[in-house]
């Protein structure tokens, strides 16, 4: 063989390196997963531009980017009529995963679909999987939590609380009919439960009056 600068020197001289050099090169060309970002995220339609975050190093140790991906379906966690889904922004982190054959034509109806192409294993064909890999903070008695980064906004769970916390002014509840159902509940530490009396005092003769009883 003569002196490529990609060649592995354990794989020159015979067929079994030659073969060795061959496969080589075709899982360099064949997708599969790496770290990325968020160029720009489509909500309505669920569709992202994806910028891969592991560079392509040429044989002569110069790096580039890799091509930016556009139209990438984003993973978004869901079933029985509900769906858990995020906002991302430009800039947020995840993974690109390719499949395994073109998605094209199953992208349009959702339905079983032959390949409309012969591409395989291709991040043209990928999925946008977000992961927040650094820049939060959880505290260390949240056994789940769904929250802000920084943990100022959040709901909360161990195994023996849920905690709802709010930075904001407002909590907004909308239902036609809020029950709560409790043997204690207190508002900063004050009683307002079923069993809460309101102090009288006396009135304005200076008689004492009887505290009310709790409500029925």
């Amino acid at each position: 063989m003569s002196n490529y600068p990609s060649l592995n020197p354990a794989n020159k001289g015979d067929l079994v390196g030659a073969f060795n050099h061959i496969l080589d090169k075709h899982e360099k060309n064949t997708d599969g997963m790496l770290p990325a970002k968020i160029i720009n995220y489509d909500r309505v339609k669920n569709r992202a531009i994806i910028q891969p975050l592991i560079k392509i190093v040429a044989t002569d140790g110069t790096q580039y980017d890799r091509p930016i991906i556009a139209s990438i379906p984003v993973l978004q966690i869901g079933g029985g009529g509900f769906i858990l889904s995020f906002n991302l922004a430009k800039g947020d982190l995840g993974w690109i995963k390719a499949n395994d054959r073109d998605i094209s034509l199953f992208l349009k109806n959702y339905t079983a679909e032959a390949p409309n192409t012969g591409r395989v294993k291709n991040f043209s064909d990928g999925v946008f999987i977000p992961d927040v890999m650094t820049g939060y903070n959880i505290s260390s008695g949240d056994t789940a939590v769904l929250q802000s980064l920084d943990g100022s906004i959040k709901i909360s769970l161990n195994s023996s609380l849920v905690t709802i916390k709010n930075k904001a002014t407002e909590v907004d509840i909308s239902a036609t009919g809020v029950n709560i159902i409790s043997t204690t509940l207190t508002h900063n530490g004050v009683n307002v439960g079923d069993t809460h009396t309101h102090p009288q005092g006396a009135d304005s003769a200076g008689n004492t009056e009887q505290d009310t009883g709790y409500p029925k």
